[in-house]
């Protein structure tokens, strides 16, 4: 987490994974780079560009980036500038319903490896809405997290909601909440995919029991896959299989049920 209280979105980067996603989706978010000597050649093409928008290069021993990241780095590290996540706003469900876009809800996360699981499988599976709830949004400026996803937290946009049980109530004509906790909910069929026609999907993933003002609002919930009375898995283990199966429903075609049968009709007459 960020200790400089006079520069609070001030994030540090560890790792190559990290560094060149950072280089490659938000350039404009860098403004220092340090590489070990062995690595440098692998900045050499983006250095000329990046030096051009102000970005400092640093030539660094594996000892002084390791102090500079207060723990062990000894390939690359970059210290970048992050803003705060935006609120939500109701018009946004509306927008990713037209968009056809999955949303991850991520709600009550605050272990930097479940964080980074969920971006990892967001990223495999082509999701990029990120939702976290009240209190959440402070894991984002955890250096740990950014350097646990390899990158992935680059590929996602995430956003924060104040009150997502009074969210979630005003777009449930829009979106359709299917929620995966530890220990409450029926038992999921990974091979029966959802299907929620005229709405959008939004997965909430929890490392802990459901609030009871969320779960009026899941329309569909499930408990972690395995036997009832095991507790061995947990959010890290269960995001990507959890995003596997939502990535396999089917999504609503562009032509429309109408247009197919009319399609069918006209081709049924012609010889």
């Amino acid at each position: 987490m960020s200790t400089d209280s006079h520069n609070p979105h001030r994030l540090i980067l560890r790792g190559k994974e990290a560094v060149l996603a950072c280089i490659k989706l938000h350039p404009k978010s860098l403004r220092e780079i340090h590489a070990s000597a062995k690595f440098v050649a692998e900045l050499s093409p983006h250095i000329i560009e990046l030096e051009s928008q102000g970005v400092k290069f640093r030539t660094s021993s594996p000892e002084d980036m390791s102090h500079l990241c207060q723990t062990l780095c000894q390939d690359m590290c970059a210290i970048t500038q992050r803003p705060d996540p935006a609120h939500v706003r109701v018009a946004d469900f509306a927008e990713w319903r037209e968009k056809r876009e999955t949303v991850v809800i991520a709600d009550h996360v605050s272990d930097p490896h479940q964080l980074a699981a969920i971006a990892r499988a967001m990223r495999a599976f082509g999701l990029q809405r990120l939702l976290l709830s009240s209190g959440s949004e402070k894991i984002l400026f955890d250096p740990e997290v950014w350097f646990l996803a390899q990158g992935a937290m680059e590929s996602i946009r995430p956003m924060r909601a104040a009150a997502l049980g009074g969210l979630l109530k005003l777009v449930k004509d829009k979106c359709c909440v299917v929620g995966v906790s530890p220990n409450l909910g029926r038992k999921i069929d990974l091979g029966t995919p959802v299907r929620v026609p005229g709405r959008h999907l939004a997965l909430l993933l929890t490392p802990r029991e459901v609030d009871s003002d969320l779960q009026p609002r899941i329309e569909h919930l499930y408990r972690y896959p395995g036997l009832s009375d095991s507790s061995g898995l947990n959010l890290a283990d269960v995001a990507p299989v959890a995003m596997a199966w939502i990535a396999s429903t089917p999504k609503p075609r562009s032509d429309g049920f109408m247009a197919r049968k009319k399609a069918r009709h006209l081709k049924s007459k012609n010889p």
